[in-house]
């Protein structure tokens, strides 16, 4: 009982921290620096822990991948992409009723702290036939801006998921894609279908011959960067720090930076924040390894007349819950998942699931506080469909591993 003690005091430091507001990576080294303390403190396992991340091909695996990753986001966004895609978006579909979740489910593919705050004036623009109060705004905007949580190769939740479980990121994804596709469906179901209002883009005139082409380039050039990385990671499984490199050299060519430019997003890609955040997640997990702490909670657990299933994903969701980021809840619960179950996608797929809805009613995601504060919504009220929605995702998960 010993190792749950110190696992439980462990989090509970790390989470006391993040709600303070202070820096994921800091929090999770002074989360590591306690487990060592009660644990086994000795200078060897620090040095193997240290060397351990330091060298691990996995560390600098995900690195790079996530500093590709922000480099395209700025490609995006300064090429001016991603405003020429929702000025085309609304000459070439003409359809409030498609722009309302299209908005934040294309800037939802798109890493970005706090994102959410970039689609809510294109939720409110789009909103306007339909007369919706702050609350639903606020949850069609913070609800399909997440519906890729299970299936996008370039957010870090996931990629540390493939790295912490040792399941390769390919059969993640194409284990989990449909549970984005569910998410889309549900949202629309709930949402959107049930609209009234006159849809005043149809109003709109159609766009011009030389409109459409400029429109349909923007959606290539916002779309294919996406969808290349998407087929290079899952069909060729090839690693996400080259598909992304490999994305991202192509885009400096298609959108002819500059070298000043270049320089620019370099230098702007370098985000510290998140790249020392996911450093103190890797070294936790090797403290975790080298204490020997994850190996006495595995035999606990192992010896308890409970499945797996459930242990985990009650921890998942306690996590997402308390630490309201999918790197978060991953850093947390995923670790377990090699120790009681090694390669098992089903104990992965339902750990995901259960942490994402853990963190999608979290009053700590910042994504959802961004809105809420934007649409000045109650945020009780704004919860409501998105409990329901959750629930339906995890019965969903739950019935397909009893069928499966």
């Amino acid at each position: 009982m010993f190792a749950i003690f110190k696992i439980v005091l462990t989090l509970s430091l790390i989470v006391f921290l993040l709600n303070r507001k202070v820096k994921m990576g800091n929090a999770m080294l002074a989360g590591s620096g306690l487990l060592f303390l009660i644990s086994n403190p000795t200078v060897g396992n620090l040095v193997s822990a240290l060397t351990e991340t330091a060298t691990s091909y996995g560390t600098w695996e995900l690195l790079f991948a996530l500093y590709f990753v922000m480099c395209l986001e700025y490609q995006l966004r300064t090429g001016g992409i991603v405003d020429g895609l929702m000025a085309a978006s609304r000459r070439l579909l003409r359809s409030e009723r498609v722009l309302l979740p299209l908005m934040p489910a294309f800037l939802g593919c798109l890493p970005s702290l706090g994102g959410a705050i970039f689609s809510a004036p294109l939720v409110e623009s789009a909103s306007k036939p339909y007369n919706l109060n702050g609350e639903t705004k606020t949850a069609i905007n913070y609800w399909f801006r997440h519906i890729w949580e299970y299936s996008n190769p370039i957010f870090s939740g996931m990629l540390l998921a493939g790295q912490l479980s040792g399941i390769p990121l390919s059969v993640l994804i194409s284990n989990m894609f449909w549970l984005t596709v569910l998410a889309v469906i549900v949202g629309w179901l709930y949402f959107i279908s049930p609209l009234k209002g006159k849809d005043s883009s149809a109003e709109i005139p159609a766009a011009t011959t030389t409109e459409q082409d400029a429109g349909y380039k923007y959606i290539l050039l916002a779309a294919g960067p996406i969808i290349a990385n998407f087929f290079l990671v899952v069909f060729l499984k090839s690693p996400a720090s080259i598909a992304m490199g490999l994305v991202v050299l192509a885009m400096i060519f298609i959108l002819r930076q500059s070298v000043s430019d270049i320089k620019a997003m370099l230098l702007y890609s370098f985000d510290r924040n998140l790249l020392w955040g996911i450093a103190g997640i890797l070294f936790f997990q090797s403290i975790l390894q080298q204490s020997g702490t994850i190996k006495e909670v595995g035999l606990l657990l192992n010896s308890m007349a409970v499945p797996n299933e459930i242990i985990v994903g009650v921890i998942a969701l306690v996590s997402g819950l308390l630490v309201g980021t999918s790197q978060g809840f991953v850093a947390i619960t995923f670790p377990f998942i090699m120790v009681l179950a090694p390669g098992d996608v089903t104990l992965a797929m339902i750990c995901f699931v259960l942490g994402t809805a853990g963190q999608m009613l979290s009053p700590a995601h910042l994504c959802l506080l961004v809105t809420l504060d934007y649409f000045k919504a109650d945020f009780l009220k704004t919860l409501r469909p998105i409990a329901v929605l959750e629930i339906v995702m995890v019965a969903a998960v739950c019935i397909a591993v009893k069928l499966s």
